[in-house]
């Protein structure tokens, strides 16, 4: 009889306790040992969704930034020429047009001030790429796309053979190097020399690569084309400057130039290609 009184004692508050539960508000399921806890939720705080692993955080995710377009790299800066190659644009012009039509030209461009004053001859760089994109324009506007390219070929290839004159000894070097070799290892030779110093003497970029049948001459920054927008390649005064270039390096072979690509027309950069079997 003692021994079941004492057993009925010990019962008694574990009966209490399920009393006491059931009372109570619904109670959450103990935790087992080394079970991981989710965090307590409190009352009225957003909750950030539960991320399962293996997921991406998506929502913590921030977006990446959204690459500048060129234009919007350069807005703001100044770009220039050297005078000297500017010069030679108005003056292969002047022997086309005379000297009322290179005034009407600059008129028709919005630079007055050139009219019978032109660039000084010399190598320094200020003239303004805008100006060049300009130029460029209003031949076009007044001969249309064939007389823009006859007035730009030639004012290039001028502008290749004064720029040379400034830097006789740079040349002279060049030329030694290029006397060994196949007419391709010449060429090749010829444009790398040819990018690094129209990079040089100028503010425009030039990247030099090939194909099977190309070698390809391709402008970052151009000036030819500056603030232009046209639906065909217009950067005939660079194609101007690569024939004579060409023949420079191949003692007067001729070879196919065109432009593929151009900014003004939307294109990323002006590509221009030159065939490596000369037609001449």
């Amino acid at each position: 009889m003692l021994e079941d009184k004492a057993k009925e004692t010990e019962k008694k508050p574990e009966v209490a306790k399920q009393e006491e539960v059931k009372a109570g508000a619904p109670q959450k399921p103990e935790a087992q040992a080394g079970a991981p806890q989710k965090p307590e939720v409190k009352a009225g705080v957003p909750q950030k969704p539960e991320v399962k692993a293996g997921e991406s955080q998506k929502a913590e995710a921030k977006p990446a930034a959204p690459k500048k377009a060129e234009a919007q790299e350069e807005e703001g800066k100044i770009y220039y020429y050297p005078n000297k190659w500017a010069r030679v644009i108005l003056t292969s012009a002047e022997e086309v047009m005379g000297a009322q039509g290179v005034a009407a030209l600059l008129n028709l461009s919005g630079m007055k001030e050139l009219i019978g004053n032109y660039p000084p001859d010399n190598m320094k760089k200020e003239f303004s790429f805008e100006q060049v994109g300009k130029l460029q324009a209003g031949i076009w506007e007044m001969y249309g796309n064939r007389g823009a390219r006859v007035f730009a070929t030639r004012a290039g290839e001028q502008s290749f053979k004064g720029g040379l004159s400034q830097f006789k000894s740079v040349a002279a070097a060049a030329q030694v190097a290029m006397k060994v070799g196949t007419l391709e290892a010449k060429v090749k030779l010829g444009l790398e020399f040819f990018c690094r110093f129209f990079n040089s003497v100028s503010d425009q970029v030039v990247e030099v690569s090939e194909d099977d049948k190309h070698w390809i001459w391709t402008i970052t920054r151009c000036p030819v084309c500056w603030g232009r927008k046209t639906d065909e390649p217009c950067c005939h005064l660079a194609i101007g400057v690569l024939q004579a270039a060409f023949a420079w390096v191949t003692e007067g072979k001729k070879f196919r130039i065109l432009e593929t690509e151009c900014k003004a027309k939307g294109d990323e950069n002006c590509v221009i290609k030159i065939e490596k079997v000369p037609v001449e």
